[in-house]
């Protein structure tokens, strides 16, 4: 799965325009736009209490498996997706504010992560976005991954 767009119901949200948030993550989990997952149900908390009226997730890696470590078991065109970096500009360029979410590798080849990371986000900063974090970054110095958001984590640009 290349994107995951929605939209948050049940408020003013449903009468009036508010921004949209993209969020990109490490690789796609098995929640969809009906079921959610403990990350989903975090990144939505954070986002409905931060006044968006959507989020577009989008991931580093396209290769969809609630086990991250999955992407070391392919080759790199298959664990990124042919389509995947088209689907991240698609959803940056609909965004209102980007969000950088793809924690540690936690088990990816470290060095297969870093310079996907560095990838997405040079191609990112060369487009023109400005990327955003949620929180402090890890020790490893990657962005807070969704699952550790919490209510009071503030937003900052990723510098």
């Amino acid at each position: 799965r290349y994107l995951l767009h929605v939209a948050l119901t049940g408020s003013e949200r449903d009468t009036a325009p508010h921004p949209v948030l993209t969020v990109i993550q490490k690789n796609p989990s098995l929640a969809d736009a009906k079921r959610s997952d403990p990350t989903a149900g975090k990144v939505e908390a954070w986002t409905r209490r931060h006044g968006f009226a959507a989020i577009i997730y989008v991931n580093l890696f396209a290769l969809r498996s609630p086990d991250p470590c999955a992407v070391n078991d392919v080759g790199e065109a298959e664990a990124i997706g042919a389509e995947n970096d088209a689907a991240i500009a698609r959803a940056c360029a609909a965004a209102d504010v980007i969000v950088a979410a793809w924690g540690n590798p936690n088990g990816i080849d470290a060095t297969r992560y870093a310079a996907r990371s560095l990838e997405v986000r040079r191609r990112l900063e060369q487009a023109g976005y400005a990327l955003h974090c949620v929180g402090a970054l890890t020790r490893l110095g990657f962005p807070r991954h969704g699952l550790h958001w919490n209510g009071s984590a503030p937003l900052h640009r990723w510098r």
